[in-house]
């Protein structure tokens, strides 16, 4: 009798059983969308290597302290953290500035001198408010570099320098013989120069002969921003229009050094309006210093501005026209910067 063919077998190499073959399945991996293969029984193994199992070994950000970490946060890790994003303790000078603990860290950069990151604190620095003497001229703060002034004071630029056009009277004073117009600017830039201010070629003299003047000569530019100022940044009028309307605000009380100068004669030959004052008294076009000429001269400004004097004293613009002296008598100069360079 003849009997029925046995299903065909497969043998395991190491078991040495015999198996049904089964018909391989395919599925997809729901993450990845590739589809793996399955055994007979249907269970779903991943593949991660030769393991058949997915495993990223340590990192930084799993939130366990591994070999080589100093501190590991997880998701908290953060450059602004105690702990970075690369698993290292925050500390003053890794370049990093952690949140609520430093104000600065320059890294390597970090010094005690001014304008420093000291222990990753600011030091004295432009900006703080503070006057730093040897540093900066001024410091408003927050208002630096926004071209709004304090009270009666200029604008500050955030570079802490004084924002505006330079006035000064002379630290030297000169007899009638100037060598002209040119030579009376001549010397407002040498003493300019001679203490290394800005623009000091820029520098002109409040000074008129029988034909020009001021009203002439000056760049009568209106620079909100650009004010005529003091050297302590005061400010003595807000453009020509109100130096020669209203007259100066404050006297011209600082010389080119920084020191403080009052009433003391100033030549000028200018009227208040800032015109040739006299078309003759002008010390021979300012080349001569004869005592038979004469030129008109101002004060420059008076110790006390309150009162009957200072009242007067504004109100006549002595400060440009006061009275007359001969020529060979030594008289200061006032020296206005006439060009202007905005730096912010």
């Amino acid at each position: 009798m003849n009997e029925a063919p046995a299903a065909p077998s497969t043998t395991t190499a190491e078991s040495g059983t015999s198996e049904a073959t089964a018909e391989p399945t395919s599925v997809t991996d729901g993450t990845t969308g590739t589809p793996t293969s399955t055994g007979g029984t249907g269970d779903v193994p991943t593949t991660s290597g030769t393991s058949g199992t997915t495993d990223l070994g340590p990192y930084c950000g799993d939130g366990m302290i591994d070999p080589g970490e100093g501190c590991d946060e997880g998701a908290a890790n953060a450059d602004d953290s105690s702990c970075t994003h690369q698993c290292t303790l925050a500390v003053c000078g890794d370049g990093l500035v952690r949140h609520s603990v430093e104000e600065c860290d320059l890294g390597d950069g970090n010094s005690s001198g001014y304008g420093g990151c000291n222990e990753c604190q600011w030091g004295p620095r432009c900006g703080d408010g503070l006057l730093d003497e040897g540093h900066e001229v001024c410091d408003l703060g927050d208002l630096n570099g926004t071209g709004v002034g304090e009270g009666e004071q200029a604008p500050c630029r955030s570079t802490c320098t004084w924002q505006g056009r330079l006035v000064f009277v002379t630290s030297q004073a000169y007899s009638g013989a100037l060598g002209g117009l040119d030579g009376a600017d001549i010397r407002c830039r040498e003493r300019a120069k001679a203490v290394g201010l800005a623009n000091a070629n820029t520098f002109r003299a409040w000074l008129s002969d029988a034909l020009h003047s001021p009203n002439t000569r000056f760049q009568q530019i209106e620079l909100q921003d650009a004010p005529y100022i003091l050297g302590n940044g005061r400010v003595v009028a807000a453009d020509f229009s109100e130096l020669v309307d209203d007259g100066p605000r404050t006297g011209i009380a600082i010389d080119e050094t920084g020191t403080m100068v009052t009433d003391a004669f100033v030549w000028t030959n200018t009227s208040g309006l800032g015109n040739v004052l006299h078309p003759v008294d002008h010390c021979d076009a300012w080349t001569s210093s004869s005592e038979q000429f004469g030129a008109m001269a101002g004060v420059n400004a008076l110790a006390t501005e309150e009162g009957p004097a200072w009242e007067a004293w504004r109100a006549d613009r002595q400060w440009t026209v006061l009275l007359t002296l001969a020529c060979n008598f030594e008289s200061r100069l006032y020296c206005f910067e006439d060009g202007y360079v905005l730096e912010d």
